[in-house]
């Protein structure tokens, strides 16, 4: 009886050991600053992609987030205040990451790849300002 007990105990701690490695990969893999991935689906290449984005408030959420959607090919764009990060995802096949950072950038907003011009950012509200002096 004793021998059953050890081996169910060994099972279960190989099986939590493996359920916990298995969590910390996919904990890594997911907190890459811009993540990558493709899926083709009916409509083409679907990639996924995180961009960061300065910004301070709503206002810039809601601008940031029309300017990457303006984008043809850009299926969805959710930008989080907290974390500075652009979720995007879109048709590989219409468009690119570095075209969505662009269009950021004109809209006033400093991305990681692309800074936006003075003049726009200096006509953004008081609010809005997220550069440091």
């Amino acid at each position: 009886m004793k021998r059953i007990i050890h081996l169910f105990a060994a099972v279960a701690m190989t099986v939590a050991v493996s359920a916990c490695s298995n969590a910390a990969s996919n904990k890594n893999s997911a907190s890459n600053e811009k993540t990558e991935s493709n899926t083709t689906g009916a409509k083409g290449k679907v990639s996924h992609a995180m961009l960061t984005v300065n910004g301070s408030c709503g206002m810039c959420k809601t601008r940031i987030e029309k300017a990457a959607k303006d984008i043809e090919g850009v299926s969805t764009a959710e930008w989080s205040l907290e974390k500075q990060q652009l979720h995007l995802h879109f048709d590989a096949g219409k468009t690119s990451l570095k075209s969505v950072s662009e269009a950021v950038a004109k809209a006033g907003h400093d991305t990681e790849s692309d800074k936006a011009a003075d003049d726009v950012y200096n006509a953004l509200p008081g609010c809005c300002k997220y550069r440091k002096i």
